[in-house]
Formats: structure tokens, C-alpha cells, sequence
């Protein structure tokens, strides 16, 4: 029964990745301040940096550690391209 959960939260994760990666594509067609756009899709790079730590890297049920390592990187990362392009 647990690795049908555990399939299911990964189908579930892969779809929400297809529907924000189209969003990320498309944002470029409804956005033309540059700021904006790239804030956006930085926002939308660390929320799938996210599903892919905690579904697919399976850190969510691992050391507090190693997961709040990853999820700083990939706050961190953004923020520092977020603060280069804007300078």
C-alpha cells in the first residue's frame, strides 16, 4: 500500500512540474517588464526545486540536515541570480 502511495505522490509532483514548466514557457508571452519576468520564473524554480527535493529525492522524510541543506541551495541560488540580473 505504501508504494502505491509513493507512486501516486510522484505522478502527482511530475504534473504539477509539466503544468509549471509550461507556465514558466508562457509567462514570456504575458510579461514584458524584464524584472518581473524573471521573478517570476525564478519563483517558479524554486517551487519545482522543491517537489524535486521532497518527492523525488525522497529528503522530506530524511535527516533535517541534508534537506534543509538542499532547500537553501535552491532558495539561495535564485535569490543571487534574482539579485545579479536586477543590479
Amino acid at each position: 500500500m505504501q508504494n502505491n502511495s509513493i507512486v501516486n505522490a510522484a505522478t502527482k509532483s511530475w504534473l504539477v512540474l509539466i503544468v509549471l514548466s509550461v507556465i514558466a514557457i508562457s509567462l514570456s508571452e504575458f510579461i514584458d517588464n524584464r524584472s518581473l519576468y524573471i521573478i517570476s520564473a525564478l519563483i517558479i524554480v524554486v517551487i519545482k526545486g522543491q517537489q524535486i527535493v521532497d518527492v523525488f529525492m525522497e529528503l522530506k522524510t530524511a535527516p533535517k540536515f541534508w534537506r534543509v541543506l538542499f532547500l537553501s541551495y535552491i532558495a539561495l541560488l535564485p535569490l543571487i541570480i534574482t539579485v545579479i540580473y536586477l543590479s
